[in-house]
């Protein structure tokens, strides 16, 4: 694959993904001395790719697992079981709570967040056509931090309330992105087959435009009501 391509003492690519620090000469602090495994997480609503390298015989394996509670945890034994209860550097993009929050309980594991256009800006200088593979990300996270462990530093969790605050604004984010993609599609679904309804029904989010939606799905069925029931909706 790409492996042998990737050299972050190539100035191009260290100024390209690390452009603030390029002209800085820091001394290169080796962190990686008591960590047993580097492991790239790219993140995916149904598995997870992972790119596993192992420090002592400097191997890697590349595999998915499935996003749920019960294989996250089983992947977690299995690492804590491969790599004797050592430390397990995981590397993944920011703003994952959910999933740093079901990784995060063990203390084996030290986790390290990277900035998401870090990312971009490391595959775009490798890779010029822009090209996104979650196989290939996976690796890059990896190696991103493995070889420059002084520019990244490792995820601190707050405390309980903090957590949980974190978990409850991601998910209503979500809530969020979901509702918009449905109102989207009903949207483009309305204009096709009864545009009519996008001036009568109201904002589709509100449940006046759900409430008038069930009632009359189709013109046809609007034309055979009375306005004054129509009104009253």
């Amino acid at each position: 694959m790409h492996t042998q391509m990737l050299s972050f003492e190539d100035s191009t690519i260290r100024d390209a993904v690390f452009p603030e620090r390029s002209e800085k000469k820091e001394p290169r602090m080796n962190k990686q001395e008591n960590i047993a495994a580097w492991v790239g997480l790219d993140w995916a609503d149904e598995r997870h790719q992972i790119c596993e390298y192992d420090v002592q015989t400097c191997s890697k394996q590349h595999y998915a697992v499935v996003h749920s509670a019960e294989s996250l945890r089983e992947w977690v034994n299995q690492l804590q079981i491969r790599y004797d209860g050592n430390r397990v550097a995981i590397v993944l993009e920011q703003a994952r709570g959910g999933l740093i929050h079901a990784l995060m309980s063990t203390d084996f594991i030290e986790i390290y967040p990277v900035n998401p256009q870090s990312l971009a800006k490391l595959r775009k200088a490798l890779y010029p056509s822009g090209a996104k593979s979650d196989p290939a990300d996976a690796e890059l996270l990896e190696e991103m931090v493995r070889q420059n462990p002084q520019r990244f530093r490792s995820w601190m969790p707050g405390d309980e309330k903090t957590r949980r605050l974190g978990l409850l604004t991601e998910g209503r984010r979500k809530f969020v992105e979901d509702m918009t993609a449905l109102t989207n599609q009903l949207t483009s679904a309305l204009k096709t087959y009864y545009p009519q309804a996008l001036d009568w029904a109201g904002e589709l989010n509100s449940e006046q435009a759900c409430a008038f939606l069930e009632k009359w799905p189709t013109l046809t069925d609007l034309q055979k009501s009375r306005a004054l029931r129509v009104r009253e909706i």
